[in-house]
């Protein structure tokens, strides 16, 4: 891809096209509704995983050789925004309405422009920040207004935490190695976590899924996990934390339209002004600054020189 395009357009196109997937794979969460949903996921994960073992090996591309600093990054990416994303999320719609969590999860955008130029000893972008803020906005009005008991409060602040952490926290990782390495180790490691927590969770852990059920499985493990992970790490590399965080916007426009291609949502002026309002904000948000706005931040103030006599 970066052999036509720029990295900057290479990895916008991989975090529009993660987003999505991952956007469009709404639409099949009804399909597990009588799933265990922790089994669910850990079965989702192994099946990443192993399909990202094979393109490893096909592509002759070794695992990584983990430091222990590395090794405890990693599970501390794969407990917080994968295991505990999950867990958080099933605490949190059985307390509140979906839509709630869905809204709290919009100010991720906001939170990566913030915190990844900070974690990165870097300084926070102007533009960035400004289109993140047009970013939540507009998904704040696509998932509509939508209130919680007070109780559902920290499981929707520690969703979106996790949320941010998946990003953050691969970023150290992604200096060290590919985006195919880290999305199949960090999908590996996941596993026995969500194993345990499937067992602590209350019902049945192994289920024997219907037809429709291991086809979602499956459709989730190799497009929303396998391919979107590769596309979103991709777009951080390329990108940065703070800026691939724009498009998260892209995830819910992803959502309502294959919703209303299904029938099971309707399109509305609501939904198309919040869908303009994400668009205004990624664009506004990749914008880089003018030439001469570099020089004045690259060149010392005039009255920063002493003066010689």
């Amino acid at each position: 891809m970066t052999r036509f395009t720029s990295p900057a357009v290479a990895g916008a196109l991989a975090c529009t096209v993660g987003m999505t997937v991952v956007g469009a794979s709404i639409a099949f969460g009804p399909l597990l509704a009588d799933y265990p949903v922790l089994a669910g996921q850990a079965w989702r994960y192994l099946v990443a995983g192993l399909v990202l073992l094979a393109v490893m090996r096909a592509r002759r591309v070794r695992l990584p050789r983990l430091r222990p600093r590395q090794l405890g990054r990693l599970v501390l990416l794969a407990g917080t925004g994968l295991a505990a994303f999950n867990w958080l999320l099933i605490e949190g719609t059985t307390r509140s309405d979906p839509a709630f969590m869905a809204a709290v999860l919009g100010a991720t955008p906001l939170v990566l422009a913030l915190a990844g130029p900070l974690l990165d000893g870097g300084r926070v972008r102007a533009w960035t920040l400004a289109g993140s803020t047009f970013v939540v906005a507009g998904i704040l009005v696509v998932q509509g207004a939508t209130t919680a008991p007070l109780g559902a409060l920290p499981y929707a602040v520690g969703f979106l935490l996790c949320e941010a952490a998946f990003t953050l926290l691969a970023v150290p990782l992604l200096r060290e190695f590919s985006p195919l390495q880290v999305s199949g180790a960090v999908c590996l490691v996941a596993v026995p976590l969500l194993a345990v927590l499937a067992v602590l969770e209350p019902g049945a852990d192994l289920v024997v899924p219907t037809a429709s059920e291991a086809a979602t499985l499956a459709f989730l493990a190799v497009c929303t996990t396998a391919i979107a992970f590769l596309l979103w790490y991709g777009g951080v590399v390329r990108l940065g934390a703070d800026r691939a965080g724009l498009f998260a916007g892209v995830m819910p426009i992803a959502g309502l339209i294959v919703g209303v291609v299904a029938g099971t949502s309707a399109w509305t002026p609501v939904g198309l002004a919040g869908s303009l309002l994400c668009g205004a904000g990624i664009a506004l948000g990749l914008r880089r600054p003018t030439a001469s706005a570099r020089r004045r931040r690259a060149e010392p103030a005039a009255d920063a020189v002493p003066e010689t006599v």
